[in-house]
């Protein structure tokens, strides 16, 4: 009888794992978003990004956690590029899809959040926005952490100051020089 109880409870349990591993999956398709329909859906010229930038050099004494926080602190950088500007761009936004999407299984415990950057229509308001960093260079997608990728970088690249844009890239490299 004791052993018709722990089979039960095994199957049992080895089915609830199958169906949480299966809606997190659908979750995860659900909530990423394709920036190219969002964008094809859009007029280019009511477009904007918006991004926030501090310094990756300057001494923080307290980590910033929240985009909140990031934007009401003193930010080095606030740039905002208009959708005529961002026209000869918009390739690089594409380029975030399902395959560059991939869902962080570990939920970063530390943020300290350095980039923000949103990309708004004026009909639609926010279509997506980004925020750098959790633990070992997660990122967050419209809030779901994703591993980092270096086509988050390259989006903002062309826009930000030569010493901002040189910091990222440098960033990125040594984060990613371990990987190898």
């Amino acid at each position: 009888m004791n052993v018709k109880k722990h089979i039960k409870v095994g199957v049992l349990s080895f089915l609830l794992i199958i169906i949480l591993i299966l809606f997190s999956m659908l979750y995860s398709k659900r909530t990423s978003p394709n920036v190219s329909d969002l964008i094809e859906n859009e007029n280019i010229s009511d477009i904007s990004l918006t991004i926030y930038y501090l310094d990756l050099h300057a001494l923080r004494f307290l980590p910033v956690p929240s985009v909140e926080d990031l934007i009401q602190r003193t930010v080095d950088e606030k740039i905002v590029i208009s959708g005529s500007e961002l026209k000869q761009y918009i390739d690089l936004f594409r380029k975030i899809d399902n395959e560059v999407l991939i869902p962080v299984w570990n939920r970063s415990s530390d943020l300290d959040l350095r980039v923000y950057y949103v990309l708004e229509s004026k009909k639609n308001g926010k279509l997506f926005d980004v925020a750098m960093w959790g633990d070992v260079d997660s990122v967050f997608v419209n809030g779901i952490e994703v591993k980092g990728n270096k086509v988050f970088y390259d989006v903002i690249i062309p826009f930000l100051s030569e010493k901002a844009a040189k910091d990222l890239e440098d960033f990125y490299n040594s984060v990613h020089s371990t990987e190898k």
